[in-house]
């Protein structure tokens, strides 16, 4: 029940995210890291969460200076992807809350709507690939790496796989990873190519891992104390501040993370496999990405000679003459 003028922000903001519960679970994280503030890992955090910076504030006081003022603090150095999404989603929210009566202005008009700007695509070759691995002297590094590299799977899907969802196909005579839940909250399966499959019967013979533990693994303990425990789950940070370093041993200039080995294995896929309507649909059932999206974002309209010659010659042809 909206209680009006009365409605701290803070209240405002928990009312607000409790419609939201039955969304996507990104969905959700996504306003609630706006509105509430999350741990952006290893990336700087911007500005200050809509229910920190107006603490303790009733939610009808609040001006469209005020509003204003916040968001040009959330998304300094922000990226315009960035801005772009603070922006609807906080114009989203604070729409609701006018809606709501919690506020007789309409403070989203306060907060200049941006453009989604293009998406940055890194990617390496896999002569690149061959060399970043190279570079990582530690084995759990060098599979955690390879087993982005060569399924093109998201980061949370990788660190959430247990040793029971690889299973041997010998009707193929490949490995078969099931992935139950992602993203998209559909099964799919993984098929992992030899190189891939040799990296996890040797970690399995170096570890002789139970059904349970995960399959890429960490260590516990701080310091010297560290020691490598294969029941440990490995963290995204890691893996990230590991291929930051190999990037930098082998001198590359593109920016490596688990995104971009994404990137990596997606943009290698559509040279190798081009780009016809059954090459993309087998890609997209291998990466969880919808064709749509995936011809967006890999597939570029390249002009051939040809293509230059008839530019070139376009209108010759016509028998209207300018005077």
């Amino acid at each position: 029940m909206s209680r009006g003028p009365v409605s701290y922000v803070i209240d405002v903001v928990e009312e607000f995210l409790r419609t939201k519960a039955a969304r996507e679970k990104k969905t959700r994280a996504s306003y609630s890291g706006i509105l509430l503030g999350s741990d952006r890992g290893t990336k700087k955090p911007l500005g200050q969460p809509f229910a920190v910076y107006f603490h303790n504030r009733k939610f009808a006081s609040l001006t469209h200076d005020e509003v204003a003022t916040w968001f040009a603090l959330r998304v300094e150095a922000g990226r315009q992807n960035t801005k772009h999404r603070i922006s609807k989603e906080a114009r989203h929210f604070l729409t609701w809350a006018h809606k709501r009566d919690h506020t007789s202005l309409d403070l989203a008009s306060a907060i200049e709507p941006f453009r989604s700007g293009e998406s940055r695509l890194d990617w390496l070759s896999w002569s690149d690939v061959d060399r970043v691995l190279a570079a990582l002297p530690e084995f759990r590094l060098k599979f955690a790496a390879a087993w982005l590299f060569y399924t093109g799977c998201r980061i949370g899907e990788a660190l959430a796989a247990v040793q029971a969802d690889i299973r041997w196909r010998e009707d193929f005579g490949m490995y078969e990873w099931t992935i139950s839940d992602s993203k998209t909250h559909r099964a799919r399966t993984v098929w992992l190519p030899s190189r891939l499959g040799e990296l996890l019967d040797e970690s399995r013979r170096l570890n002789k891992p139970q059904p349970t533990w995960p399959i890429l693994w960490d260590c516990e303990g701080r310091g010297f104390g560290r020691v490598e425990n294969p029941a440990a789950r490995i963290s995204e940070r890691t893996v990230n501040n590991a291929l930051a370093r190999a990037r930098d041993t082998v001198s590359l200039t593109t920016p490596l993370t688990a995104h971009v080995c994404r990137h990596t294995y997606c943009t290698n896929y559509v040279k190798e496999y081009g780009h016809n309507e059954y090459a993309m649909e087998k890609l997209s059932r291998l990466v969880g990405t919808s064709v749509g999206v995936l011809r967006n974002t890999y597939v570029h309209l390249d002009l051939t000679a040809s293509d230059w010659d008839d530019l070139r010659s376009f209108g010759r042809s016509s028998k209207a003459q300018v005077g």
